[in-house]
């Protein structure tokens, strides 16, 4: 199924499933639907466009995210919709993203969307925080929370080895993780990325898939 804003995603739950409305999944899901990255306050936005236009003047950019920045330009602003499905799989696991067509190699899947804001002491339990970097090995004071707000990155589960590779891109002075594949993925597979051992270290090993 073609995603669109009416009705892009598939739940299937004990059985029963169907496609349903954004709306009725933002309800099943407790997470308000966002393709793109969001801001928890507007002078978060213009601090950051500050250090990173900084950083770029002192070339502390990698090429590698102003590359990814420049190649997946279209689909970080338009905030992108592939042709996927998220399923419930089980109690267990619970949901799942799974191709709706073959995605051939280095296709954009998504931007890991959520809020952009400051770090808190309690991020420690909350499963949907993403360490927000200003370059590769240059951290910030954010992190991405996709606990209330989220697209669809909140949902691709955990896998090693996996379909999908993560990135820093750079776009319009802003950065972003995005998820593509790195190896041609056929219509009905789960995709899946390497959560890494730092997300693993406090939590118990999950259920391979």
């Amino acid at each position: 199924m073609q995603p669109d804003s009416q009705n892009v995603l598939i739940y299937e739950k004990k059985g029963e499933g169907g496609a349903v409305s954004l709306t009725e999944f933002e309800k099943i899901s407790g997470a308000a639907f966002v393709p793109k990255l969001q801001f928890d306050r507007w002078d978060i936005f213009h601090a950051l466009v500050k250090k990173m236009g900084k950083l770029q003047r002192k070339e502390k950019l990698s090429r590698q995210q102003v590359w990814f920045g420049r190649y997946f330009q279209k689909e970080i602003e338009q905030g992108y919709l592939p042709a996927v499905s998220i399923r419930w799989i089980d109690e267990e696991i619970g949901w799942g993203v799974f191709a709706e067509k073959t995605f051939e190699k280095f296709e954009f899947i998504a931007e890991y969307a959520g809020v952009l804001r400051k770090k808190r002491r309690s991020d420690r339990k909350n499963n949907y925080c993403f360490e927000y970097l200003y370059a590769p090995g240059i951290h910030s004071p954010y992190t991405i929370d996709a606990q209330d707000q989220s697209g669809i990155a909140r949902f691709i589960n955990h896998s090693a080895p996996s379909n999908l590779d993560s990135a820093l891109a750079s776009c319009q002075g802003v950065n972003h993780v995005v998820l593509f594949t790195k190896e041609i993925v056929a219509k009905g597979t789960q995709l899946t990325y390497d959560y890494g051992p730092t997300y693993w270290s406090k939590r118990d090993a999950p259920r391979p898939l």
